[in-house]
């Protein structure tokens, strides 16, 4: 800005004078520098976005909801959590999980004088592979009830095929529906990477990046209500999200023919459930592969997930023990073709290191699996390369790179290093009563620190010696940490109760017909074989069941064998018939006594367990499972002082 000023103006105290003629330039104060106006809009952007989100919470708007999806097409998501059977007027009601495929019944609310233990988890957890009898849960309560007799200890198996963190944390929201929970074990980890491994079936590589990272930054932002109602105003609330899911599974067929499949490799054989519309596959050699990126998804995804798992123990005050689980070293990883000349090339040297291996020739797998390992981060090769190094007795990195390949598959079905380390990260915390290392645990038992199939019967499921080891090492931590509410328990050699179920388990050569140990394997042949649920076992050995009361004059043993069955098949009522009818044929079957005791019990119906549990001790005096069960029963039953 210009003022003219006359000549006689004087600044008196400078004795400085302005010509009239002279402009002066008279400047405003100094202005921000762009910097600081940069900085200036920021802070006035974020203090705005906190007061909206401070405003949003005060009025009640929620975060976005917890992010449960199912990719198989037959995910069990949409039966209830847990099935209530109404019984009869007299016996009362009881509940079964709706999600697990071998029945643990029990009894629905608080029961006097018990301790009552919730396990999540996958397959692994859940004991694919046996009945009920032979996973680990049942192991526990088996032990940890040896230690306390004068509460009933209820282990309730929740573990279901294929969930990951995502479908625990949907399924811990409801437990607390059915009474309170003493302890919750969390025994997952191998199905992290499930998710995305069956979308890299249907997405190009670039669009399964882009998917896994909108996931992280959902994580991230879920908990903002200003994310929210983002995402509601941009029509993407859940309730439409179910509803537009639910209307376009309706139109798609339950299969479509897709030569881009791959048998036995990829994790869906069908859509996806979520998928919106019939895409085809993409082909192997295209698809995205799992890495670090996907690898770090899972460990966030489970870090997540159950963080607000143990939130919800703490706010009821129930402990969590959470477990790694254990892999297998030794079952084979998958990997997928690579594109052009140098696949087919790579293709021949993997084919050629298993005639290697067949000869013995340890040097040349060693050189054909770093000759593909030089390009590619192929799961394949580094198996290829961890079996050369084991075979010349260099332990150390054989286990190495068994770790490497069980990382690098592309249908990881096993716990890989990132969502182990996730998993010891809950060690220590608030609320965590123990933090236990299943894949060291195993280790530890292998002279060169391998976990094999003695312990592990596949990829990923514990054998029944597994799960006898497993479950010591929960009851040990259980009991070290001294709870007031099991300050009755007595001192216990949880190795000899170990090595007592394993020498047992391994020396058997016939089904067990007792309803708390059968394990349901088939013992026919030369080798036990595990039931595969999926490949019909179950159902074949149900069918055989039946068909053998089909038959004139059926023995009791028929019929107990089928209440067995029943049992298991969430058939109660039709269970204590059979076991009725076997002690009509043969009033001596003691174990029919037993087996109707154990089943009364587990639904809660304590008392009419005691009179069945007498009966099957007055017929067989000498039996000391059956003096140890009256035993229980009574002390459960006795009244408290007040």
């Amino acid at each position: 800005m210009q003022l003219l000023a006359s000549r006689a103006d004087t600044c008196p105290q400078k004795g400085l004078s302005l010509s009239a003629s002279e402009p002066v330039e008279l400047r405003a104060g100094p202005r921000l520098s762009r910097r600081r106006a940069v900085l200036f809009a920021l802070l006035t952007t974020l203090l705005v976005l906190g007061g909206l989100e401070f405003g949003l919470r005060i009025i009640g708007v929620q975060g976005a909801p917890d992010r449960t999806t199912t990719w198989f097409p037959d995910h069990i998501l949409n039966p209830p959590f847990v099935n209530v059977d109404a019984g009869d007027s007299a016996a009362g009601a009881w509940v079964r999980a709706g999600q697990s495929h071998h029945f643990r019944p029990f009894a629905p609310g608080d029961q006097p004088n018990s301790f009552r233990i919730a396990v999540f988890g996958g397959s692994a957890a859940h004991g694919y592979g046996v009945l009920e009898p032979a996973a680990f849960p049942h192991r526990v309560e088996q032990l940890l009830q040896e230690a306390v007799t004068d509460k009933e200890i209820q282990v309730i198996n929740f573990g279901t095929v294929a969930w990951s963190s995502q479908q625990l944390l949907w399924a811990s929201r409801q437990i607390w529906d059915l009474g309170s929970w003493d302890l919750i074990i969390i025994y997952a980890g191998h199905n992290e990477l499930l998710e995305l491994s069956s979308w890299k079936t249907y997405m190009s590589a670039s669009e399964h990046r882009r998917y896994t990272r909108a996931l992280l930054w959902n994580q991230r932002l879920e908990a903002l209500r200003l994310f929210q109602v983002g995402r509601k105003l941009l029509g993407r609330d859940r309730e439409a999200q179910l509803l537009e899911r639910a209307l376009q599974q309706a139109a798609v067929e339950a299969a479509v023919a897709d030569e881009n499949l791959q048998g036995g490799l990829d994790p869906v054989g069908r859509i996806p459930a979520q998928q919106l519309d019939q895409l085809r596959a993409i082909p192997a050699e295209q698809r995205a592969r799992i890495g670090p990126l996907e690898r770090r998804y899972a460990a966030r995804t489970y870090r997540h997930n159950v963080g607000k798992i143990l939130d919800q123990a703490r706010a009821h005050g129930t402990p969590l023990l959470v477990i790694n689980p254990a892999p297998s070293d030794f079952h084979d990883p998958i990997s997928f073709p690579y594109p052009g000349e140098e696949g087919a090339r790579f293709a021949k040297l993997l084919d050629a290191g298993e005639d290697l291996m067949n000869n013995s020739d340890w040097e040349g797998m060693e050189r054909n699996a770093m000759e593909v390992l030089a390009s590619h981060q192929d799961a394949r090769a580094m198996y290829m390369l961890a079996q050369s190094f084991q075979y010349r007795n260099r332990f150390a990195e054989a286990r190495d790179w068994y770790i490497k390949a069980r990382a690098w598959t592309e249908y990881p079905n096993r716990v890989v290093p990132e969502v182990s380390e996730a998993i010891a990260s809950f060690a220590g915390l608030d609320g965590v009563l123990a933090y236990i290392d299943g894949e060291a645990l195993f280790r530890a038992r292998h002279p060169d620190g391998f976990i094999e199939y003695q312990l592990v019967y596949d990829h990923c499921h514990p054998s029944v010696e597994g799960n006898y080891v497993l479950a010591g090492e929960v009851v040990r931590r259980i009991l070290g940490a001294q709870l007031e509410s099991l300050s009755s328990a007595n001192e216990l050699d949880v190795d000899s109760w170990v090595d007592r179920g394993r020498s047992a388990i391994t020396e058997r050569r016939a089904g067990d017909p007792r309803l708390w140990e059968w394990d349901g394997r088939d013992y026919s042949g030369d080798n036990v074989v595990y039931i595969a649920d999926f490949q019909g076992d179950w159902r074949n050995i149900r069918d055989a069941q039946e068909q053998a009361l089909a038959v004139d004059n059926p023995s009791a043993m028929d019929w107990l064998w089928a209440g067995n069955g029943r049992f298991f098949d969430y058939e109660l009522p039709a269970a204590l018939q059979a076991w009725e009818q076997a002690l009509t044929i043969d009033p001596g079957l003691c174990l029919a006594f037993a087996n109707k005791s154990w089943a009364l019990r587990m639904v809660g119906r304590r008392v009419e367990a005691l009179r069945y549990a007498r009966a099957a001790l007055s017929c067989a005096p000498d039996n000391l499972e059956y003096q140890d069960f009256v035993a229980l029963l009574e002390a459960w039953l006795a009244p408290r002082p007040q």
